[in-house]
């Protein structure tokens, strides 16, 4: 015949009222307790000398030995630089992994790369206006050539006026004058 199981499982009230009370707790020796927590001998003596479990008269009371190492486990877990040290680099590494997808998503771009398309365009727009005034004025006109070279020198310094201002608030420092 077949045998038919329940799927319920009793809850802790009900477990805990279907067993019998005893009058005291139960001890246990220091290796019985080491095995339970599953830790040596030695390390429950050093459990005991931290103040961590306390040693009755016939044993270690189990129960509360038990909670008391899973306090001082918690305690450990909370206070432990190794576990802060972890979850910074595990902060910074994801950090530097989305990075790199930015990058890769080009989303991102190197500052050093935008700097030198910066530099680039500027140096051949400077370059260009320089020699504006012998391109317009080749052989002729000095007046024409002078004025030319009036509104290149104005706009070079308009530029420059930009450029320092965008510095300025950027907070970026001077440059060093060159002697």
């Amino acid at each position: 015949m077949a045998e038919t199981v329940t799927n319920e499982r009793p809850t802790a009230a009900r477990a805990a009222v279907s067993r019998k009370r005893s009058a005291k707790p139960t001890t246990v020796s220091a290796s019985a307790l080491a095995l339970h927590l599953d830790c040596s001998r030695t390390y429950v003596g050093k459990l005991e000398a931290e103040g961590v479990i306390l040693r009755q008269a016939e044993g270690f009371p189990l129960d509360q030995s038990r909670a008391a190492y899973l306090r001082h486990l918690r305690r450990e877990r909370q206070q432990s630089p190794r576990a802060e040290a972890d979850a910074d680099h595990v902060k910074v590494k994801t950090e530097m992994l989305q990075l790199r997808l930015m990058e890769k998503k080009r989303e991102l771009v190197r500052r050093e790369d935008v700097d030198a398309l910066i530099d680039g365009i500027a140096g051949v727009t400077l370059t260009a206006l320089s020699s504006l005034p012998a391109r317009c004025a080749p052989r002729g006109d000095l007046a024409i050539r002078r004025s030319i070279e009036r509104v290149v020198f104005e706009v070079r310094t308009e530029i420059a006026n930009v450029c320092q201002q965008m510095a300025d608030k950027c907070g970026e420092p001077p440059l060093d004058e060159q002697d």
